[in-house]
């Protein structure tokens, strides 16, 4: 080197940078760190050749890593061996595998879920359950037996004395204008005669007719008679609404309801509508206030009128 620091003859420098990640374009000069510097190629290679092997024998000393120890009770017990004398992974295997053959699926399904198998308390109440239903089930069919046996035999009898109660119930009673009526004067005391006698006691023994036994008055002292059977439909209804329409039918004739109203009505275009009979109207008010006490009159009212479109637009639809 001269004095101003510049080599006087070829030289060779070994430079290394090992600081970090190397940068985009490289390392800087400034930041490297010169090995060796020789002045011929040959001179170069063997130093190059000795720094190469001198960290392979650094590498060679160095320790390698500790392996790790597999459990005691995967193997056998250590005898004083240092951490390296391992047992082989092999062995290891072999006896991770053995153990495994050994455990029941259904025992780890049950640990891991916590579940245990059912004990003879748990049998025995499956088995009162099933006792229990059967019993329910027998018991269900006899109770299904006796309601079988009571409607074919009780149920008759029912409606026998049933019909009995309404035929007593159907006796017609006399009017009040019956009652009313003044005796007959006789115009001279005559001893009757034996024709006479034998006509009154004829006529005292004569039946009432037929057509007067089949009827049923609906309410008392008004005169208004019904046939026994749709009395009887009319007494088995279940509301007043229904009580009404099997009285109205019954009463009045279809005819007659189809061109009538509950209080007549008078239309523009249409034919006039004529009112039904006062006396009529009472009876089955009557009869529906005594049958069903509380009975508001315009709800009578409104199925009277109800009933009548109903038969007005059934006839409506027959012509058509």
């Amino acid at each position: 080197m001269d004095d101003d620091g510049n080599p006087i003859s070829k030289y060779s420098a070994y430079i290394e940078w090992r600081h970090g990640r190397k940068p985009r374009g490289g390392w800087p000069h400034y930041r490297g760190h010169i090995v060796f510097v020789s002045a011929s190629r040959f001179e170069t290679m063997q130093k190059l050749s000795s720094i190469l092997k001198m960290e392979e024998k650094r590498e060679a000393k160095e320790l390698p890593k500790r392996l790790s120890v597999a459990p005691q009770k995967y193997g056998e017990e250590s005898d004083d061996s240092t951490d390296i004398d391992t047992p082989t992974p092999v062995h290891v295997k072999r006896s991770k595998v053995s153990h495994k053959a050994h455990v029941d699926p259904a025992e780890e399904f049950l640990k891991l879920y916590g579940q245990q198998p059912p004990s003879s308390d748990d049998y025995n109440n499956l088995r009162k359950t099933v006792n229990e239903l059967r019993q329910e089930n027998k018991d269900l069919k006899e109770e299904n037996e006796r309601w079988k046996e009571m409607v074919l035999q009780d149920v008759p009898g029912l409606l026998i004395s049933m019909r009995k109660v309404v035929d007593a119930a159907a006796i017609p009673t006399r009017s009040e204008s019956e009652m009313t009526i003044p005796p007959q004067t006789l115009p001279s005391p005559q001893p009757p005669s034996r024709s006479s006698s034998v006509t009154s006691k004829q006529s005292s023994s004569s039946p009432l007719p037929s057509s007067q036994l089949s009827k049923v008055e609906i309410y008392p002292g008004s005169g208004v008679l019904v046939d026994k059977l749709a009395w009887a439909y009319a007494l088995n209804s279940t509301s007043a609404t229904v009580f009404v329409r099997h009285l109205l039918t019954a009463v009045f004739p279809h005819d007659i309801l189809l061109v009538s109203n509950l209080r007549g009505s008078s239309r523009g275009k249409g034919d006039a509508r004529l009112p039904l009979d006062k006396n009529k109207l009472d009876a089955i008010y009557n009869a529906t206030l005594e049958r069903w006490p509380g009975t508001q009159l315009s709800s009578i009212g409104t199925t009277i009128n109800a009933k009548i479109t109903e038969l007005r637009s059934k006839a409506k639809s027959v012509t058509t």
